[in-house]
């Protein structure tokens, strides 16, 4: 978790809340919110997908794409 928390910070800054939210089948539930314009986007990973920086790295990505296309 550690991971995702870390790549959270790096990716979206201060405006943004971002929350890593572990669940109890070991999956992580993502939020990342930008609360000027209300929107939030929500992904759930597994385990071996915050292990990969490429895929956090993907998953990043389309939060933002995401988040960018609702403002």
């Amino acid at each position: 978790m550690k991971t995702m928390s870390r790549h959270l910070a790096e990716n979206f800054s201060a405006q943004y809340r971002t929350r890593v939210e572990p669940q109890s089948d070991g999956q992580l539930l993502v939020r990342v919110s930008y609360p000027i314009n209300g929107v939030e986007a929500i992904r759930v990973i597994a385990g071996r997908q915050v292990q990969n920086t490429l895929l956090v790295e993907t998953l990043l990505e389309d939060i933002r794409n995401e988040l960018a296309r609702s403002g």
